[in-house]
């Protein structure tokens, strides 16, 4: 990881802060358990965490202290105000007291619930310009030695969100950004946002809660989402997010519905016979033939369908995924190598994609 350097800013009561040079992180690294935990914090507290996280390595084995300045947290928030000095021991005291509650499953695929403390240590000292804390230790399978199931994210992006329910959502879709979906029942959503007792009105919760969130995550952050309501009658039962990264020259992707792919599945079915008849002309029941599709066409519609399977496989719980047999994923992989084989694409890509299907199989044997 990448470390800059910064001075403290003096104390605005006068005291000259302690000057120094702070090693800073850019990424924040946490376990998808702990993304998807209920944690109830202000955007304050959740600007002083994700600092301490940052500073974290992942080849640390235990916690130390660690310190969290002011004025940098100011500067990275894009804020101003000098009450957050007046208000760091408030933050201490109450992120001490906060809980941090997780839900996982047993062996055996029951669902279970813990809670933790996420700091054992917090002190601010009047006039020094930094919040000093240790996280517990309890914290350790969330936050040091990551190998599987975690969640990167730039600390900039994070900090300059205006709400903390825009952190949470901008940590959800993290989480997924290679699946480019998220299906939650709005009841967990609610449940991992902290809103099961705010906004009782779902029309409420859309506008300040996911409306607010998009907005702030789009204008600020390098991914941003889209979204569905769905139904059961006139009670909304779901929100799907598709989660999309903006490309190199700022433009957002094109999206497509899921049912415009189903749609174009359904054509290709019933028009699959045509393709023998060549480019283009008339099939023997008069009906036209499409011309074959260029290779940028065939990507295309291997990309949507990419999309498809990935919201079917993103509304799965994960202890249904966890489910799903070896067998079945080496025929897969099996699949893709013929496909492989079978597209003329160049022997260098070839190879390429022949080297990516031996790495996969190399992990699922580990």
């Amino acid at each position: 990881m990448s470390h800059s350097t910064a001075t403290e800013h003096p104390h605005p009561d006068g005291t000259p802060a302690e000057a120094e040079q702070l090693g800073k992180s850019d990424i924040v690294v946490k376990a998808n358990q702990l993304i998807r935990g209920r944690i109830n914090w202000t955007k304050l507290e959740h600007r002083v965490v994700a600092m301490l996280v940052a500073q974290l390595s992942q080849e640390d084995e235990t916690f130390e202290m660690q310190r969290v300045h002011i004025s940098e947290l100011m500067d990275m928030a894009q804020v101003s105000s000098h009450d957050i000095y007046n208000r760091a021991e408030e933050v201490c005291r109450k992120l001490l007291n906060q809980k941090v509650h997780v839900r996982t499953r047993t062996d055996d695929g029951r669902r279970m619930y813990q809670g933790y403390n996420c700091l054992s240590t917090c002190r601010y000292v009047e006039g020094s310009g930094y919040i000093e804390a240790k996280f517990n230790d309890d914290m350790k399978p969330f936050l040091l030695q990551l190998k599987r199931q975690f969640t990167m994210y730039r600390l900039q992006n994070f900090m300059q969100l205006g709400s903390q329910h825009s952190m949470r959502v901008y940590e959800l879709i993290k989480m997924q950004e290679g699946l480019r979906h998220l299906c939650l029942s709005v009841e967990e959503l609610r449940e991992v946002l902290c809103c099961k007792h705010t906004y009782g009105r779902f029309s409420d919760f859309r506008r300040h809660v996911l409306e607010r969130a998009r907005t702030e995550i789009k204008d600020t952050c390098d991914t941003y989402y889209t979204y569905t309501v769905e139904r059961d009658g006139r009670t909304p039962v779901r929100v799907r997010f598709l989660i999309h990264r903006w490309d190199e020259t700022g433009t957002p992707p094109l999206v497509e519905r899921e049912e415009d792919v189903l749609a174009e599945n359904q054509q290709e079915a019933n028009g699959a016979h045509l393709g023998e008849h060549g480019a283009g002309g008339t099939a023997p029941n008069g009906s036209a033939v499409p011309p074959p599709a260029s290779t940028e066409q065939l990507l295309q519609k291997a990309e949507r369908r990419y999309d498809l399977y990935a919201s079917v496989l993103s509304r799965l719980e994960q202890g249904t995924l966890d489910d799903i047999s070896r067998s079945t994923v080496h025929s897969a992989l099996q699949a893709s190598r013929e496909a492989v084989s079978s597209v003329p694409s160049g022997a260098e890509a070839t190879t390429a994609a022949e080297h990516v299907v031996r790495s996969a199989t190399g992990k699922l044997q580990e």
